[in-house]
């Protein structure tokens, strides 16, 4: 046999290598002042949800047309002038074209204490003002009378320049300004900002210009769009807008990190102790996914919100699994009296179809996500593929090359360190899951029956980007009287006002919420109206603003459309799958089954939200979508073992071979469910020290929907799935 004992110490030197790289970055010299830079954590690009900033939606006003392609261009490009003149550079203007909206996000301005947010949105849908001024300051034309501005090229010389057309007024008033300042410079001003001076050459009366010294194409388009943008014919309005302090975006921020490290620490732990040497390489495993997924994110600068964070604390839960079902395999082998080589190369080939139908399938779910998504559910798509991606790099093929190296060592090859705690399970000693299965049946309705009474006791609590409105959330110290500060409030805006203060149990820090209801946002004035008035009703409050969110219901349902369609989409795609895959066992009798139990799992993330009063906003989406990939991935593995015990036991009863089946898997599965519940549990309980509500809202439900998905597997849907088939039989016969 070929000497693989060095194969775990470079695997184990890429890990390290991946970890440090994550972490820190790496600058490779290429010679010659040539460098290959790899960024780090340090240069992940977050959302303002996690750095805090302003997100904005404006659309055009006193229009009754969709506005073109090239209008909402130039209307981006005077919002990137006037970003500018705010010194905001880190930013991202984008255009809806399909809506004809202009989506505006940029970070929170650091170490200037004067910086208002809510200034700048009204900033920046006020309407251009280009003017067309000589040294004296005098307006000559407007941009009103540019007809067009487009990139052309100099007769003489072919370069690259600006060519302009005036309307009829504009071409008189253009001819006479040029034949008084022929040898003198006209100055083209956006607002009161200079964007470009020209010397006027020779005089123009035909209303046909062209403005020349441009350094190459993309300064001669920049300066076009910034002279349309002066000619548009409508100003822009805020649709939506949300702001996000800095401090609560780094509170976040820190939650979900230490959240991440003491899941990794915890789990590692456990998987050695259970597992032993097959756990230790899991941990490696898990390092390279982990640093996989960082980098995934650094280098192409993708954008890292809270849910994507989520995504990747998730996908550690997730990564583990791969790992658990190996071991286990190895472990089984080896107690049924196999060679440790033979025992080994048994169980990765025998695991390997559980491994891979699992991961396609959240893979299916993560792809529809993507397509469907927007915002923060991108955001936790591509953590969600990414982490699949490396989940068969690291958890399949690094653990394979590293289980095989260390098992040449003489002193690794004792069998015990590849068995794991489980006992095995054989033909004689099973449980009879199927004899209890109208008790399993009763619990899941109880369930149901509770989320369908509650859902009209409590009723649904929509978060404000579906029912629309506006939320305010002032930081304070002192006292405040929320009902006082509702009254307050009410009287400024005449809408229904309520209002409650919050304590964070870490920091002890008290916020002021103020919900103001309408299925319409709140106009900048009148939020800074009531921050005016909250401060001289409470002055010694020290009133902060930490979070805002004006929002129209419009958002939110074009949200929550496109997540019912992915969820559905999803589904179809999971029937759809695990049909053609266990067509051998009634393929399409288990793909509804599976989807029963899925059913039966959102219904008890529904009333997970009901019973505590959580917003359903994107997370309730995301929630959604992630418990059908997990539940789903559950219920293969058991499917895949009664394929794989109908080829050994061909005499067996179909009841007795799903018992057996769910027997041997019920070890994997409850370690994984424990590992993804511990992941998520932690990042709930750090979120909930330190009063981060946005990470509340999506881990307690995704906690709750971990301990639902292993219970409907296990305990629904092979029991019922064997009763559906043995319910046609009777038909049939």
């Amino acid at each position: 046999m070929k000497n693989r004992k060095p194969v775990f110490f470079i695997v184990l030197a890429v890990a390290v290598l991946m970890a440090y790289t994550a972490m820190n970055g790496l600058v490779v010299p290429l010679g010659r002042a040539l460098e290959l830079v790899v960024p780090g954590t340090a240069d992940i690009r977050y959302g303002i949800d996690i750095r805090g900033g302003v997100d904005a939606v404006f659309e055009p006003v006193d229009l009754d047309r969709k506005p073109s392609e090239q209008e909402l261009d130039s209307a981006r490009a005077i919002i990137e002038t006037r970003l500018d003149n705010l010194n905001i550079l880190d930013r991202d203007v984008t255009v809806d074209q399909q809506n004809g909206f202009i989506i505006v996000r940029f970070p929170w301005q650091s170490h200037e204490d004067d910086f208002d947010p809510e200034k700048a949105i009204a900033e920046l849908g006020e309407t251009a003002m280009l003017t067309f001024q000589n040294s004296a300051g005098d307006v000559l034309v407007t941009g009103s009378h540019v007809v067009e501005a487009s990139v052309g090229n100099n007769p003489q010389d072919g370069s690259y320049v600006v060519q302009l057309e005036f309307d009829e007024e504009g071409t008189e008033l253009f001819s006479e300004a040029t034949r008084e300042l022929v040898g003198q410079p006209i100055n083209i001003y956006m607002d009161d900002t200079l964007i470009q001076s020209a010397i006027v050459k020779n005089h123009i009366p035909n209303g046909k210009a062209y403005i020349d010294g441009m350094s190459g194409i993309e300064e001669a388009k920049a300066l076009a769009d910034k002279i349309n943008a002066g000619a548009l014919p409508f100003s822009l309005t805020t649709r939506n807008h949300s702001t996000i302090s800095p401090s609560l975006g780094s509170g976040a921020l820190n939650t979900m990190v230490v959240a991440g490290v003491i899941a990794f620490i915890v789990i590692c732990i456990l998987l050695i102790i259970y597992y032993r040497l097959p756990g230790f390489v899991a941990c490696i495993s898990l390092i390279i996914q982990v640093s996989g997924v960082l980098l995934a994110l650094s280098i192409p600068q993708i954008t890292l919100t809270l849910t994507g964070i989520a995504g990747i604390i998730l996908s550690i839960g997730m990564g583990v699994d791969a790992n658990i079902i190996i071991s286990e395999r190895i472990s089984e082998e080896i107690k049924s009296g196999k060679s440790l080589g033979y025992a080994i190369s048994l169980g990765f080939k025998n695991s390997f179809s559980s491994v891979f139908d699992g991961n396609i399938t959240m893979l299916l779910v993560g792809i529809i996500m993507m397509a469907l998504g927007s915002g923060s559910l991108l955001s936790f798509a591509y953590t969600l593929i990414i982490g699949i991606f490396f989940n068969f790099v690291a958890g399949v093929t690094a653990s394979r090359l590293m289980i095989y190296s260390l098992s040449q060592f003489e002193f690794l090859k004792k069998p015990k360190l590849y068995t794991c705690l489980s006992k095995r399970v054989t033909m004689e000693k099973f449980t009879d899951f199927f004899s209890k299965r109208r008790i399993f049946a009763g619990i899941s309705l109880t369930v149901i029956l509770i989320g369908i009474v509650f859902s009209f006791v409590n009723g649904v609590n929509l978060d404000i980007q579906f029912k629309g409105g506006s939320l305010l959330k002032y930081n304070y110290t002192g006292e405040i009287n929320p009902d006082r500060a509702a009254n307050l409030v009410s009287g400024i805006i005449d809408r229904a006002v309520s209002a409650q203060t919050t304590t964070s149990l870490n920091t002890d820090q008290k916020q002021l919420v103020i919900n103001i209801a309408g299925d319409y946002g709140l106009d900048i004035k009148d939020q800074q109206a009531i921050e005016q008035a909250l401060n001289e009703e409470y002055p010694d409050a020290g009133l902060v603003l930490s979070e805002s969110s004006m929002v129209e219901p419009f958002f939110g349902r074009r949200f929550l459309t496109n997540g019912i369609k992915a969820i559905s989409l999803g589904a179809v795609a999971i029937l759809v799958y695990v049909w053609f895959r266990f067509r051998r066992i009634g393929g399409l009798s288990a793909g509804f089954m599976a989807l029963l139990a899925i059913c039966i799992d959102l219904f008890v993330v529904y009333t997970t939200f009901i019973l505590f009063r959580l917003p359903i906003g994107d997370s309730f989406v995301a929630v959604f979508l992630t418990i059908i990939g997990y539940s789903i991935n559950d219920t293969i593995v058991i499917y895949d073992r009664i394929r794989e015990n109908f080829k050994l036991h061909r005499r067996e009863s179909v009841e007795t071979i799903t018992n057996l089946s769910i027997s041997q898997t019920l070890g994997r599965t409850i370690n994984t469910s424990v590992a993804v519940f511990i992941s998520v549990a932690l990042v709930f309980a750090t979120a909930a020290i330190n009063g981060i509500e946005s990470v509340q809202t999506f881990a307690l439900p995704m906690a709750i929907g971990v301990v639902s998905g292993c219970y409907t597997s296990v305990c629904l849907t092979g029991p019922l799935w064997v009763a559906l088939k043995k319910s046609k039989e009777q038909i049939q016969a």
